[in-house]
């Protein structure tokens, strides 16, 4: 078994607060220990001060855990996690799992990668009207 410590907070008057919510797991696919059939039931887990330990089997390359999350604020969201097998792991070190492939999920670009790599592959053009800057994937 895996201790998932996990901590979320949101933005405040005074700063960082405590989170209110819960995350529901659930295994992806039904599996078979001890010889018996594990079924895969979701289990809800709720934050207390915005914090809460919880204990699941690890996961293997034939199943994974869907967490979804429910957060005061914001709308729920299910992700697919791999748990590794080890004593404790932060909810934040997680592998995020693509659930049809069961493989690692892409991470998403962030907004100035492509600009970024536009500069770096020398595609930019002088901007004429503010010396020392330039226009992004505008053609001369």
């Amino acid at each position: 078994m895996t201790i998932v410590q996990i901590r979320a907070q949101v933005p405040g008057a005074a700063g960082l607060v405590a989170a209110r919510g819960g995350l529901l797991w659930q295994p992806t696919a039904r599996r078979v220990e001890g010889g018996a059939v594990v079924l895969p039931v979701e289990f809800a887990v709720l934050l207390v001060a915005g914090a809460a330990d919880v204990e699941v089997e690890p996961s293997t390359p034939a199943w994974v855990w869907y967490v979804t999350e429910y957060f005061d604020g914001v709308p729920a969201k299910q992700r697919a996690f791999a748990v590794p097998d080890m004593a404790t792991v932060e909810y934040t070190d997680l592998v995020e799992i693509d659930p049809d492939t069961l493989t690692p999920a892409p991470s998403p670009n962030p907004a100035w990668l492509a600009p970024l790599n536009t500069v770096a592959a020398g595609a930019v053009t002088p901007d004429p009207d503010h010396p020392g800057f330039y226009l992004i994937g505008v053609t001369p």
